[in-house]
């Protein structure tokens, strides 16, 4: 009896850490009503070297005589975030979908500072032989957008910043009081010590995917709750596959970021989105945006950080409806 109820334990505690995922995702989400996500390929798969020493991996699809649109995920993300939006736009624009350094199949990454980054759209444009392209970012994406607006302010058509911040995200998220206390005695250490042991931390990740810890953290921090288990599954897959190395340098290279005075260099119209429980940055960080940029608007939507999934109906019609007013 003993041994039965030990191997019975053991199977139990084996399946737990290998599919935990599962049952953890069914409890802590909603029946949405969206088609789950999945992966999107292009026939058009490029690399793009950039003078910063970046190597960036594009996929391209749309009619190739279509206004071009770019997408650009955001930190800890990948390319494949944008499902919902890309099955809408990719009939009607060319789209380029970017990875950025050292995430999804872009290989490791030289610089994630974000005027790099931004030099990197730049270095996209330039072989794309883009011609005023929209900007469409996500969070890191939308703050390399908006770095690229402010220094080519006569280059983009449109731009689309999504849940972003104008300063270092870490003073305009919830309890920032705390995070910035925290900035350099705790955060700051503890993501050089991550970059210095990466085989350490991506083991805890991919291990923490499949038993669902990472199913809990990314339901609480990025989501409202409204997300399907198919969402929350295949968001939180994307990060576990993205080096957590990268993610540290990112989240270090993100304390440096500062756009305020520079914000009315942006002339394009902007497209702000900020979701009302957006956690990670608060709303009035995007109407600052919208107020302090040459042609803004803003928009509010529900959900969390990640409404481009979790609302991605509500999204989408305000996307469709500011580029057809932008033509």
């Amino acid at each position: 009896m003993n041994r039965s109820l030990k191997t019975f334990g053991l199977v139990s505690a084996g399946l737990i850490l290998a599919f935990g995922r599962y049952p953890v995702s069914w409890l802590v989400s909603s029946k949405n009503r969206l088609a789950a996500p999945k992966r999107l390929k292009s026939i058009d798969q490029r690399y793009i070297r950039s003078s910063t020493g970046n190597t960036l991996y594009v996929e391209i699809e749309g009619p190739e005589s279509a206004q071009p649109l770019v997408l650009l995920h955001g930190l800890n993300g990948s390319r494949e975030q944008w499902f919902y939006q890309r099955s809408m736009l990719r009939g009607n624009y060319r789209l380029i979908i970017v990875d950025l350094p050292g995430h999804g199949k872009s290989p490791a990454p030289v610089s994630l500072a974000v005027k790099d980054l931004a030099r990197d759209l730049a270095a996209i444009v330039s072989e794309l032989s883009l011609i005023k392209p929209v900007l469409y970012g996500h969070s890191l994406g939308a703050m390399t957008a908006m770095e690229y607006c402010s220094t080519y302010p006569n280059d983009v058509k449109a731009a689309i910043l999504q849940h972003c911040s104008y300063t270092n995200p870490y003073t305009t998220c919830q309890a920032s009081w705390l995070v910035e206390y925290l900035q350099e005695p705790v955060i700051r250490p503890y993501l050089e010590y991550s970059k210095k042991h990466p085989l350490l931390f991506r083991l805890l990740t991919r291990l923490n995917y499949m038993n669902g810890l990472s199913i809990l953290f990314h339901r609480y921090i990025f989501f409202k709750g409204e997300q399907s288990a198919s969402q929350l599954r295949f968001i939180s897959r994307i990060a576990a596959f993205c080096p957590p190395e990268v993610t540290a340098e990112g989240l270090l290279r993100c304390m440096d970021f500062e756009m305020s005075a520079r914000l009315k260099k942006i002339t394009a119209p902007c497209l702000v989105i900020g979701a009302a429980d957006d956690r990670l940055t608060r709303a009035y960080a995007g109407k600052h945006i919208a107020k302090n940029v040459k042609r803004g608007e803003y928009a509010l939507v529900e959900g969390g950080h990640l409404s481009l999934m979790e609302h991605a109906d509500k999204v989408n019609d305000l996307v469709a409806g500011f580029l057809a007013r932008n033509r």
